[in-house]
């Protein structure tokens, strides 16, 4: 089974439009996948309250009118991304109030409400920046709420800067607590493959995390294109499940009305 369980439409406000869940659910039948997640933005903010997608509300009828339309063609599951849903109680509100396959959490903007993407790192320490993310992580996955852990090397992608190269080496101590975190409260650690466009063209995340994270008991793992337009819907899939596999896994987690079950990767 093909999965791509992390992708974003027009709705997200960071994506191409127009690009509608159709033809979003389309472009997917094309490549040749049999479950996805449409897991559109919705990003709180410690200042201003959550944005980042276009109609939330819309959005998700949207993604359950083509369950039904592309049944017998694929299989599409009801996700969201949350992003920061430690910060806010609204975020716990919110996915109780709304039926959802999938929740991925995911850590984009720290506490001075800017992305992560957008800081200038050659102003910043580095060495305490990495380490407030890691205590942010943290913090997320005390809160809960989801059920798959996104990008862990998101800052991984953009902090290159002159003869400074990222790493998380240096900081293994920090990981190893954020995957403790993950096996213990029972999330999914998504394989991402956004960094295919950027200055690592390495999925994510980097492959000595994955083993320590299956050398420490974990199980779960979820597998997702990041996809912010029609053409890259399925990229990197194969690279994602040739690492989990040298990594030990032989499946990957989906989940189903917030449930998860294993399906042997392919």
């Amino acid at each position: 089974m093909r999965v791509d369980l992390h992708m974003h439409t027009g709705y997200s406000v960071d994506a191409a439009s127009p690009q509608s869940v159709e033809d979003k659910v389309r472009a997917c039948v094309g490549a040749g996948l049999d479950i996805i997640g449409i897991t559109d933005h919705w990003d709180y903010f410690r200042t201003r309250g959550p944005s980042e997608n276009r109609d939330v509300e819309a959005c998700l009828r949207d993604i359950r009118a083509a369950k039904q339309a592309f049944a017998g063609e694929i299989e599409v599951l009801t996700g969201i991304e949350i992003g920061e849903p430690h910060v806010d109680p609204a975020a716990d509100e919110f996915i109780r109030a709304h039926e959802l396959d999938m929740v991925i959490g995911s850590l984009h903007v720290m506490p001075d409400d800017v992305d992560i993407y957008f800081h200038d790192y050659t102003k910043l320490d580095c060495d305490a920046f990495l380490h407030e993310y890691f205590d942010q992580l943290l913090e997320m996955e005390e809160h809960g709420g989801f059920d798959v852990l996104a990008h862990i090397d998101y800052p991984l992608r953009v902090m290159k800067h002159g003869d400074y190269v990222p790493s998380f080496d240096q900081y293994m101590d920090r990981v190893e607590q954020v995957l403790r975190a993950c096996i213990d409260h029972g999330y999914a650690l998504e394989l991402n493959a956004a960094g295919l466009g950027g200055w690592m063209k390495k999925v994510g995340p980097p492959q000595n995390i994955l083993y320590e994270y299956r050398r420490m008991g974990g199980e779960r793992i979820s597998i997702g294109s990041d996809s912010h337009t029609l053409d890259t819907v399925g990229r990197g899939l194969d690279d994602c499940i040739r690492n989990a596999r040298a990594a030990g896994f032989t499946s990957v987690t989906v989940f189903r009305n917030r449930r998860p079950e294993q399906i042997g990767l392919g």
